[in-house]
């Protein structure tokens, strides 16, 4: 009998296979409360060639939409480094549609957010929240760090209930983008977050 893990990982890889030869569709507007309630989570999955692959496109596409201050060559250079850091992020938590289409996904370390990208068009969905209040309320985050220039990104985790405690002029890289470093100061609930929750499929 499987584990919830190996049921977990055999669920991706079979998506995975399923739609390897498909062409990404464009998401519109209308059916975004479908396929945020149909999205299935998976937690701690075998990072593949493909999955890293297809979780490296949806940070390109997120990038591109949210990092305005970013040019194309500056994120073909930090695109370098996503598929280690995907590999290396020690939780990494994805969310896959009814297609099996990765569309999100969230790296943990400890206590800090390290990573939270979803596909452009699920913004404003309600998927970040999801994803957030998963890892607020099972992983334990508190800390996380946005950049400055991304005010939309800093408006989310206000939202969520974080707050700036410090600023560096510089990223962890060493580059010109101011950093801010949040830390939860009020719990996330709500109905509306416990729902999110209770919707949540969990295999590890």
């Amino acid at each position: 009998m499987q584990n919830q893990s190996e049921q977990g990982e055999s669920t991706l890889r079979n998506c995975i296979q399923r739609n390897q030869n498909q062409q990404s569709r464009e998401i519109h507007r209308e059916t975004l409360p479908k396929i945020v309630n149909q999205a299935e989570i998976i937690l701690q999955v075998v990072r593949s060639d493909e999955l890293i692959d297809r979780l490296t496109e949806v940070w390109r596409r997120s990038v591109k939409k949210t990092h305005l201050f970013l040019s194309d060559q500056e994120i073909g250079e930090i695109e370098k480094y996503v598929p280690a850091a995907l590999l290396e992020v020690p939780t990494l938590v994805i969310a896959i549609n009814a297609e099996c289409e990765p569309i999100a996904f969230m790296g943990t370390a400890g206590e800090r957010l390290e990573m939270l990208f979803l596909e452009p068009e699920l913004r404003g969905s309600g998927l970040g929240r999801r994803l957030l209040t998963y890892g607020i309320e099972e992983l334990g985050i508190r800390e996380l760090c946005v950049n400055e220039q991304n005010p939309l990104a800093k408006g989310f985790y206000e939202h969520m209930g974080f707050e700036c405690f410090k600023r560096t002029e510089l990223d962890e890289q060493g580059n010109p983008y101011p950093l801010l470093y949040m830390r939860l100061t009020a719990k996330t609930a709500g109905e509306s977050g416990n729902e999110a929750i209770d919707r949540l499929k969990i295999e590890e």
